[in-house]
Formats: C-alpha cells, structure tokens, sequence
C-alpha cells in the first residue's frame, strides 16, 4: 500500500487551464472522494495520478515515489472505468486473469487469485459466460475483480457506479466500502453524487471549475463547509439560502418582503462578523421545522409545495423573499397556500459574504 502526494498540479490543453494548482495528500489505506459537478477537473485529476494524462506543472508521487514521467503500467495502480473496459469476446474469468497474464504470472497462481476475488465478488458462478450476457451490475464486479487480483498499490476509480440503477447503486456501495475495508488499500475515487461522496470517503476533496474548495472529512464538509459553493454542493436537500439584513447588534435578520427573524443571544456570536450589513445566511433543512408545542415562531411562511416521503415530509416555504426547504414531520397535514408559524434554528446557521461566498460563520 501507498499514499499519494499531489502536489501544486497543473493541467492546461493549449491555452485552456483546467487544473489550478492543487495540493492533495491522501494517506496510506485512506479511501479519498474527488466530487464536483461535470466539468470541475475531477476525472482530469485521477487520469494525471493513473498516468492517462501528463502533468502540465507540480508533481504526483504515489508511495513516496515522482511519477509524473513513469507509464501508467509501471505506476502500480489498478482503475476502474465507468464504462467497465472488458474485452467481450473473452470470458469473465478471462477477463479478471488479463492483467496477471500479461504479468506473467503462473498458470496456478492467476486460478488461484481468480477465484478468490470471484469469490469476493459472489461471481464464481459467472466465470465462464461473457460481458455481454451480465448486467450492468455483474460486468462492474468483473471489473472489479480484474483490479482486486492485480494486488496494486491505489486503486483508482472513476465513475464506477454512474451507469447503474438506483437500488444497484446502494449495493454496489456496500461491496465497494467493504473490499476497502477488508484490504485496506488505498482508493481514490471520482464521482458527480455526493451521497456516494458522504457515505463511501474517509476524506472529500470538492473541487469546482478546476480549484479545490475544501478537502476535509464528510462531517466536517456538511457541518463546516469553507464556502457557499460547498455548503451548497454537500448536502440533500441542499442547505438553504437567503440574503439577509443583519441588525447592527445582530439581533435580527430580515429576509425581505417585511418578514424578520429574531436571533436568540446564543446564537449572536455566529452573525457578528456580517452584523449592520448584508451577507447570505444558510440553513439546513432539518433546521427549518414547524413551531409547535407552545413554542414562540422565529418567522412565518407561505407553503408552496409539500413532498411527503414516508418517514419525513419536505415543505417548500416562502419567508419574505426568500425560499425555504423544511423538514416536517410526516403527520403533518399542510397545503400550498397554509401560512404556517415555523422555528428556524439560528444557532445552526452558516453567514456567507454575500460578494465572496466565503464563510464568515459556520455552524457549531
């Protein structure tokens, strides 16, 4: 096993740059997530570490080791692609053993390595059909399989699970969490979906437009975020936003269209540094909830769509001008056009520059 070391890289195509000079260090046996949405350089990123793309400046090391100069065979890395890679004349077990044949590995040892990752996978019962006569499901097992057997120092994966189903994707998260947590090799692991994301890493590394914005554990990112954008990103519903006047002794925020909210004194702190002055305010969802129970309401807002989910309901809110997701009870029984008396945790809000995005406060 190895880590791996990215150290001020840089990738331009002519005058185009695409990468921004990014620091990333993943630790040995660390499973790492490089989200964002198309177009941020995360895929870019992992195709420098594996060797399919050159290194326009900074260096890349895996295990101690510069390897901007070495091919991706003599890297000792195995990828996973989102589009599978199998050969589809060969069989499955053909397809897992390439790699160790090419190595020139004995006859023996390919079997014997074979069947353990099949086992692994729960697909020796596939080994002799071809690609095309499995599911989507079954062919990233394969390919899977053709990595585990390799032995390698990282594994990398990108995209792995865009192509499959839902209920596919749940599974095929689990079986990916536990081969990381029964060999322990380091992963580095690309993906757009931020609940694999949140789920899968031990660190996330969100980039946007070719920056890194945060690279930090999935708690810290979703109670901690360094910006609007990542607050935004991480996060289902995604966090809310709304532009807000802050009271010169931040005792109040108002959302606009008359509607204010009171802020409770321990929670004045967290609006100091934007106080007597415009900024964003975000707030989770699970923070926006119905006033019940004798409770005072921080704010009252319009309900304009109600999404009842089964153990929970989502409720789309118009406080002054600003628009809500809640997170209500599922007995709750609200219709567009209800006015309803809400809470708003304002201990748990995050205060953005309004011109920078850049976290003035952020959530305990």
């Amino acid at each position: 096993m190895a880590g791996v070391d990215i150290r001020q890289v840089r990738k331009s195509f002519g005058r185009v740059d695409v990468i921004h000079g990014i620091d990333i260090t993943v630790k040995d046996g660390e499973f790492v997530v490089l989200v964002g949405p198309s177009g941020c350089g995360k895929s870019t990123l992992l195709r420098m570490i594996a060797g399919l793309e050159g290194v326009s400046d900074g260096e890349i090391a895996i295990g101690g080791r510069v390897v901007n100069d070495l091919p991706p065979r003599s890297r000792d890395i195995a990828m996973v692609f989102q589009d599978y890679a199998l050969y589809p004349h060969k069989t499955v077990a053909e397809n897992i053993a390439f790699g160790l044949r090419m190595r020139g590995a004995s006859k023996p040892d390919i079997e014997k390595l074979v069947g353990e990752a099949a086992d692994i996978l729960q697909i020796r019962h596939l080994l002799e059909r071809k690609p095309g006569q499995l599911s989507g499901g079954q062919r990233q097992r394969v390919a899977m399989g053709r990595a585990i057997v390799r032995r390698p120092l990282v594994f990398l994966f990108d995209e792995p699970l865009s192509n499959l189903d839902a209920q596919l994707r749940a599974e095929m998260r689990i079986e990916i969490k536990k081969l990381h947590q029964r060999f322990g090799t380091t992963i580095v692991y690309v993906t757009h979906d931020q609940i694999e994301a949140m789920t899968l890493a031990d660190r996330i590394a969100i980039l946007k437009g070719g920056h890194l914005q945060q690279f930090d554990t999935p708690d810290a990112c979703y109670a901690r975020p360094s910006n609007r954008f990542v607050a935004g990103f991480i996060g289902s519903p995604p966090m809310n936003f709304a532009t807000v006047d802050i009271a010169a002794d931040a005792s109040s925020v108002t959302l606009g269209a008359g509607a204010s909210a009171a802020v409770p004194q321990a929670a004045r702190p967290r609006f100091d540094a934007a106080a007597g002055r415009r900024a964003v305010m975000g707030l989770r969802p699970e923070h926006v909830r119905p006033a019940s129970g004798g409770e005072a309401a921080t704010a009252h807002g319009a309900v304009e769509l109600v999404e009842p989910l089964g153990a929970e309901t989502l409720v789309l809110l118009r406080v002054g001008d600003a628009a809500l997701t809640g997170r209500f009870p599922p007995e709750a029984k609200l219709r567009p056009g209800d006015r309803v008396p809400l809470s708003l945790a304002l201990e748990h809000a995050h205060v953005f520059e309004e011109e920078t995005g850049r976290a003035l406060a952020r959530a305990a």
